[in-house]
């Protein structure tokens, strides 16, 4: 009979389920696994399952709140990984927040491209080399890159990117004219320049939109678009898919930019990026766009706003819904009364002009 083996003193110190989450990182782990031999079977897949989950329910802007229950937008299909796959797992998650990507996430779950949450599998996870490319990559896209695939659209595509050896990229279809640049060069004076987010930085597209006609795809305007984030031209794409294949109601006007004390020159002016009150996320789109998504998975319908320049300091302004209407006629208001309460919230002064009939 063989003496018990010895363990190293120190391992005591790290046996315990609590202290395992006292690494401020995981990079602390990782250094952990490579220099320290002896405690690699303290850091198996079982410890680094528990220190996954941990940090998915640490992250708050992956839960929201549906109906009053909490909901978990991100999950991973880690009781079929290995060690290396839980250990690329919670890197994922530890490096960098997931706020931008969670909104995008929250939004094509409302808009019916899956059920909450979206499950990654290894092969998500492996769709970056290691964790080096992962960081390496601007935080969105390296998230949009392995979440992507799981926006599924009605003509059968997804949400994927392409990536080509000349750094190029494709969203949707590898085909030409589906051409993605992340971070393009901007004029100095450019808004989206001015405001520029290192980890979600402007995209420009050529023009990818869906269409009904033919039986229904996506194709390739040939025009050259801007939008403020990488997460802003993913969520366009989400939602102007929704917007062709839904019947929707819509109230539209044109405004001068400076009625209501300035608000719409206002949105139009400030950063992209600014929290709106009354809005589940924003896009901010080609430069002097924006749109405002009013509802979130608890509601039963999708509404929002769109805000765009038209020239001579005017702008047009549409809510558009999928709210049940409440009664056969009338002004938008009385059939669309969810709708436009939550309109009025972004609106604020200038909501009377839009559904009220208030004269500029």
């Amino acid at each position: 009979m063989q003496p018990p083996q010895r363990q190293h003193p120190f391992s005591y110190i790290f046996v315990g389920c609590r202290t395992f989450y006292l690494f401020s990182s995981i990079k602390d782990i990782l250094r952990l696994r490579a220099t320290c031999t002896w405690l690699r079977e303290l850091f198996g897949a079982a410890q680094l399952r528990d220190r996954l989950r941990h940090s998915l329910d640490s992250q708050a802007g992956l839960r929201r709140a549906v109906n009053g229950q909490q909901v978990q937008l991100l999950r991973f299909d880690d009781d079929k990984f290995g060690t290396h796959d839980v250990l690329a797992a919670v890197c994922v998650v530890e490096e960098g927040a997931w706020g931008e990507m969670a909104e995008v996430i929250e939004l094509a779950g409302q808009c019916g491209n899956f059920d909450l949450p979206v499950t990654l599998s290894g092969a998500d996870i492996n769709t970056h080399a290691n964790i080096t490319a992962y960081v390496s990559a601007p935080r969105v896209l390296a998230q949009l890159r392995m979440v992507g695939r799981h926006f599924q659209f009605s003509d059968g595509s997804c949400l994927q990117l392409f990536q080509h050896g000349n750094g190029g990229m494709r969203a949707i279809k590898d085909q030409p004219g589906f051409e993605l640049e992340v971070d393009p060069a901007l004029p100095a004076g450019h808004l989206y320049r001015q405001h520029r987010q290192p980890y979600d930085p402007p995209a420009t597209n050529s023009g990818i939109i869906y269409s009904t006609e033919d039986g229904g795809g996506w194709v390739s305007d040939g025009g050259l678009f801007t939008d403020a984030s990488l997460s802003s031209s993913a969520k366009f794409m989400i939602f102007d898919h929704f917007s062709e294949t839904h019947q929707t109601n819509r109230t539209s006007i044109r405004l001068n930019r400076y009625v209501g004390g300035g608000r719409l020159n206002g949105l139009l002016t400030e950063s992209p990026h600014t929290p709106m009150a009354g809005c589940t996320t924003t896009m901010g789109l080609d430069g002097d766009e924006w749109w405002l998504v009013l509802t979130n998975s608890s509601h039963p319908f999708v509404a929002s706003i769109s805000i765009s320049g038209a020239g001579n300091n005017d702008v047009d302004v549409r809510v558009e819904t999928t709210e049940a209407a409440v009664c056969g006629g009338g002004a938008f208001k009385h059939r669309f009364p969810v709708t436009t309460q939550l309109a009025r919230v972004a609106l604020r002064a200038v909501a009377p002009f839009v559904f009220d009939g208030q004269v500029q």
